[in-house]
């Protein structure tokens, strides 16, 4: 099966002719730019857009930009979030695990949106805590969605926007160790994108489509395509 990852739209959606073939579009978080409701609306419409037209099912998680869907959690409303936004083939994960059936298969898929980003949010400085979170990633997990990279994957940092070099999570690369799926796709980190399987049986993809503020009247232009990898 073909899940096509994008991540980091920034409230930018892209062109259908842009969008590849798929049965599964994976969504890794900064699904808005700031939180807006008006953002929301529009990107969750998008994405019903999308499910309706173009793919069987859509995953997405939240990202630190995502101020909006982290006040849902904060006052244990998320269910209304996914009546209201996200509902029918378009599934909203946020530590939880989502099962999809295919032709001859199921695959389990496993969303968490935590990243070091101090007062942004979904941020968890605290490492200990964010063991915790990422130790309820379930081991028959085949898809982990996380809004940040690993430690040393596809997340070396040029622009200085989460500081300079490898940036990525070491709690979050001892729980993809622990868990070994077969895709980890994620963001966050723009400088990041491509795919890679270093040595392991894990496939990563760094999906983020935008760059990093090139300019103050367009901080996050569309500049990569989305990702293409069979399961």
């Amino acid at each position: 099966m073909k899940i096509v990852c994008i991540s980091d739209t920034h409230a930018k959606q892209i062109p259908d002719e842009d969008m590849p073939d798929g049965d599964v579009l994976v969504h890794a978080g900064d699904i808005t730019n700031n939180g807006k409701m008006t953002q929301l609306s529009a990107m969750s419409a998008w994405l019903r857009h999308l499910a309706y037209n173009k793919y069987e099912h859509i995953v997405c998680i939240a990202g630190n930009h995502d101020f909006l869907l982290d006040a849902f959690r904060k006052e244990n409303r998320e269910k209304e979030l996914k009546e209201g936004f996200f509902n029918g083939r378009v599934h909203y994960l946020r530590d939880e695990s989502l099962w999809l059936n295919f032709p001859g298969r199921t695959i389990k898929f496993y969303g968490t949106p935590w990243t070091i980003c101090g007062d942004w949010a979904f941020s968890e400085e605290n490492r200990w805590h964010r063991r915790a979170y990422f130790s309820k990633i379930p081991l028959d997990t085949d898809v982990l969605i996380s809004h940040g990279p690993p430690y040393s994957i596809l997340d070396r940092c040029v622009n200085g926007a989460h500081g300079v070099g490898s940036v990525g999570d070491l709690e979050l690369l001892g729980a993809t160790e622990r868990v070994r799926p077969k895709l980890h796709v994620f963001g966050h980190i723009h400088d990041g994108y491509g795919i890679a399987t270093p040595g392991l049986d894990t496939t990563f993809v760094n999906a983020a489509v935008t760059r990093v503020k090139p300019t103050e009247d367009d901080p996050y232009p569309l500049q990569n395509l989305p990702i293409v990898v069979e399961i």
